[in-house]
């Protein structure tokens, strides 16, 4: 949150956002009267009972009240952690004691016993605060916020924190927080009482509740709708289709307080959708707050399942819509659509719902440029999309990742080829497309595809010339390439996007397939999530991607990375050699091996250190025979038709080769752990190999190519293991380094990582039902857009 904090004078504070209703006059005699001293105790629990008691009065909270909740969260969320205590509406006052119920909370109350825990004073400053309490106490009311806004449709919400004798009062949107200054409640009760008797007295619209999403009354028709349609499957032509879409919606209404109508406008007509709980949240307290759900659509209400996005989109001229950027890859009726996106119903702005913060911050530094503000602005934003996909990661083998992956790569290709980089390539933004048929003779055939999706951070290239739209940078950690994540004024190009496909297969890989790394857990915090803070206060990729980029090949700790035709024994206690029989070795290896000759190539051209010196060499080991049959036979036959034929057409020769005469005859013979500075006759075969990473088709035909064999010289059958996937390999209690603070660890994914949450390499813990496999980080390092 550093850079995303306003503070303002208590009364302003309250004039701009908990406003006196109209003809109504405040009770200021009875503020006056109130005493709140015997709230200033220790030990802390004696304060939330001190708090009920000195604030339950009915002519000061209406019919709301003041729960104590410290030790626990209501069963229907899955999360250990509970708040000290919480302004409920009087009908959702939690039933069970001590349990915090996230769904129906109207303001969060953090208590804390001691003045010297305010973490608010260095936020304002931009700097992180000092002490550990104090970064405890911040991501504590973090994460409480974080809760509210994924299990409840808000535009914004409030806090009180209590800190010694002293309070704050907070409004939070996904823009970033804003602060009043700090009071002494003790001396003067008088200003949580104005704040929370005017609260109670607001419209929900005012308290921030989305009025576009209305519940959806118990035994109602739509309220049995949903049940039936979560339990009875979608059946053309007497076979069942869409399962993989129900059983999500399903998960989604099982247990679940309330279903929601969600209203999409276009400004000239609405369509509304019945939903659950989400389908995937993402984390990230300040920024798009994307969640997902599997819909029905109430215009067809026994179709087909389709998936809503519900996302707050940077409000910026130059950024262009979701949906505007689908509708212009689809085309028009007589232009041919981009292949492998999804297919759009509708889209629209919600309303007027716009955040604050930074029009705040603007106000309070009227003569402060641009530049220095890091706040944005979000527009709330929904999309509706045809398919429902699944995460990636749910891939049969070695073989269909490669494929799919391949698709994804097509797809990307042909948005480019209409003027539109992608620009966010990662796990959670490649999805798997069921596709199902029945004939009319009453066949049923069902074919998985790859989905593109996620166009909101993609860009026309004709905009690229325009300069940054927005501050901070955009895009997922994990999946960035390591010049971009190293050079924060980069340009995100073609080949920039081919290196994050290539993290992006080696991310799958190195969880799902066998390999020679033990430790998966720190191989994933080293390579993955490294980072580190440079001087210029900015947060920057680590060494361990960029190393292995620029030496072309990756080693951890001390052995190079290799993909294994079969799993090493279980907790062997020494890694599989990296001079394993060619027998053992994956097919996949090729393609990282390549692609790391190209990487290499590229990454020794842009470093200025390297000059002239002697050449190294190496004798590659000749390729293996191939043979495919064994993996094709894991697939239905309308699948393997569907591959045979668009692997087909990726492994006809290309009309002209750009292969170099003095090319070595491997170009594994670049993968070596130590970097040789440059030749001055190398710099023009090192260009060549560079420049295939910006040319999709030199990436797809080395991907199909592992897939369907080289037909030139008669071998078209690759030796692929069907049952290659293994059980994901990254501990189920991954965290994130130790050495990170709490607080750091906070500001990446809006959540404290305490409570027994076991927080994985994508940064969600296990509790989240997901979409996806990736974490886009709002807080943490992204690409400038």
């Amino acid at each position: 949150m550093e850079g995303k904090v306003v503070v303002l004078p208590f009364d302003t504070f309250l004039e701009q956002f908990v406003p006196i209703p109209a003809k109504v006059v405040e009770p200021v005699v009875q503020f006056a009267e109130l005493d709140l001293s015997p709230v200033a105790v220790k030990p802390e629990p004696a304060m939330y009972k001190s708090l009920m008691d000195a604030l339950n009065h009915e002519w000061l909270l209406a019919k709301y009240v003041i729960h104590a909740t410290p030790h626990k969260s209501h069963s229907n969320v899955a999360s250990a952690g509970g708040i000290d205590d919480g302004l409920y509406a009087p009908d959702c006052v939690p039933e069970e004691a001590d349990m915090t119920d996230w769904e129906a909370i109207e303001v969060c109350i953090e208590c804390k016993t001691e003045v010297s825990h305010d973490p608010v004073q260095a936020l304002q400053a931009g700097r992180q605060p000092v002490g550990v309490e104090r970064r405890r106490v911040l991501g504590q009311i973090m994460s409480y916020a974080a809760l509210v806004f994924d299990n409840q449709h808000r535009t914004h919400q409030f806090s009180l924190i209590l800190f010694g004798t002293m309070a704050r009062l907070a409004r939070w949107d996904r823009a970033g927080v804003i602060f009043s200054e700090a009071f002494d409640y003790v001396k003067d009760p008088a200003n949580i009482a104005r704040f929370l008797w005017r609260y109670v007295r607001m419209t929900p619209e005012q308290q921030g509740h989305d009025m576009t999403a209305t519940k959806v009354q118990p035994n109602s028709l739509e309220h049995n709708l949903v049940l039936e349609r979560a339990k009875n499957p979608l059946m053309i032509g007497g076979h069942k289709v869409g399962e993989h879409a129900r059983r999500e919606f399903a998960k989604s209404t099982k247990d679940a307080r309330w279903f929601w109508k969600l209203k999409v406008s276009d400004g000239k007509k609405a369509r509304e959708f019945l939903v659950g709980r989400p389908h995937f949240i993402a984390y990230g307290l300040a920024g798009r707050g994307t969640k997902g759900f599997v819909a029905i659509d109430c215009k067809d209400p026994q179709g087909p399942l389709v998936y809503l996005k519900d996302i707050w989109r940077v409000a910026h001229p130059k950024m262009r819509r979701e949906g505007d950027i689908l509708a212009h890859l689809r085309g028009g009726p007589d232009d041919t659509p981009v292949p492998d996106i999804p297919t759009l119903i509708c889209h629209g702005d919600v309303g007027d719902q716009i955040t604050r913060a930074k029009e705040v911050w603007k106000e309070q530094n009227p003569d402060a440029s641009e530049d220095q503000c890091r706040l944005k602005t979000h527009r709330h934003y929904r999309l509706v999309m045809k398919e429902v996909g699944l995460p990636i990661s749910e891939f049969q083998n070695g073989y269909e990742l490669v494929y799919l992956i391949l698709r994804a790569i097509g797809a990307h290709k042909g948005a480019y080829e209409k003027g539109v980089l992608h620009r966010d390539i990662s796990a959670g933004n490649v999805l798997i497309n069921i596709l199902e048929t029945v004939t009319p003779g009453g066949k049923y055939n069902v074919t998985r595809e790859v989905l593109l999706a996620d166009w909101e951070l993609s860009k026309f290239l004709n905009d690229e010339d325009s300069g940054p739209r927005q501050p901070g940078r955009t895009g997922t950690w994990q999946f960035a390439s390591a010049a971009a994540l190293a050079d924060l004024s980069k340009k995100i190009d073609v080949a920039d996007e081919m290196e994050s496909f290539f993290h992006l297969l080696l991310y799958l890989s190195i969880r799902y397939l066998p390999h020679n790394i033990v430790d998966v857990g720190h191989f994933v915090e080293q390579y993955f999530d490294g980072h580190a803070l440079r001087s210029d206060l900015e947060y920057h990729g680590g060494h361990t991607k960029y190393n292995a980029m620029l030496a072309g090949a990756i080693h951890f700790p001390d052995i190079e990375l290799r993909f294994l035709a079969r799993r090493p024994p279980p907790k062997s206690a020494l890694p599989v050699p990296p001079q394993e029989k060619r027998e053992d070795s994956h097919k996949i290896n090729k393609i990282f091996t390549t692609m790391l000759t190209w990487l290499s190539a590229s990454y020794r051209l842009r470093d200025k250190k390297l000059a002239s010196a002697e050449e190294t060499t190496s004798n590659p080991t000749p390729p293996p025979k191939p043979s495919r049959r064994a993996v094709m036979q894991s697939f239905s036959d309308a699948q393997r038709a569907a591959m045979s034929s668009y692997l087909a057409n990726m492994v006809r020769p290309p009309q002209k080769r750009d292969r170099p005469t003095d090319e070595p005859s491997s170009e594994e013979a670049y993968c070596k752990a130590k970097v040789p500075p440059i030749l001055p006759d190398e710099r023009k075969n090192l260009e060549k190999l560079a420049a295939k990473l910006g040319n999709h088709d030199d990436v797809r035909r080395l991907f199909a190519l592992q897939l369907f064999g080289e037909p030139e010289t008669g071998s078209n059958e690759p030796d692929w293991d069907p049952e290659d996937k293994v059980p994901d390999q990254l501990p189920p209690d991954y965290r994130q380094g130790d050495e990170r603070s709490t607080y750091r660890s906070t500001l990446r994914t809006g959540k404290v990582p305490s409570g027994g949450a076991a927080v994985r390499s994508d940064g969600e813990p296990q509790r989240k039902k997901l979409r996806t496999d990736s974490l886009r980080l709002d807080d943490r390092p992204t690409r400038r857009s």
